[in-house]
């Protein structure tokens, strides 16, 4: 990883998007920064507390990981995972996800759009 979090997804953090409208994000800006990624579907580790199973999307980029939102979600930030936080990924229920790459501009054109119905 050349790049650092912050410099790649400043621009991107205050959005609220739909977890997988996150994941297409991620894919754009790192692919427009020449990185490798993975985007990935698992389970969430349930608590004794919720014994409910969360699917969340991810993006694996390097050693980081990138927390999408859970995938029913539509509101949701883009989050650099502590290492705390990847504990709570169940990795036997890890599935690849294929995830179209957006141009910068598409990316644009979606975060309008996401903008506007927000304030409908």
């Amino acid at each position: 990883m050349t790049t650092n979090f912050e410099t790649l997804f400043s621009p991107y953090l205050a959005l609220r998007l739909a977890a997988f409208d996150n994941m297409k994000l991620i894919a754009a800006v790192l692919t427009e920064a020449g990185e490798a990624y993975q985007c990935v579907e698992a389970n969430l580790l349930a608590s004794a507390a919720n014994e409910q199973v969360n699917r969340g999307y991810f993006v694996q980029w390097g050693d980081c990981w990138l927390y999408c939102g859970l995938c029913n979600s539509y509101a949701d930030p883009i989050v650099l995972m502590t290492k705390i936080e990847l504990e709570q990924i169940d990795v036997a229920s890890v599935d690849v996800v294929s995830v179209p790459v957006m141009s910068m501009q598409q990316v644009d054109f979606m975060c309008i759009e996401s903008a506007h119905f927000d304030h409908c």
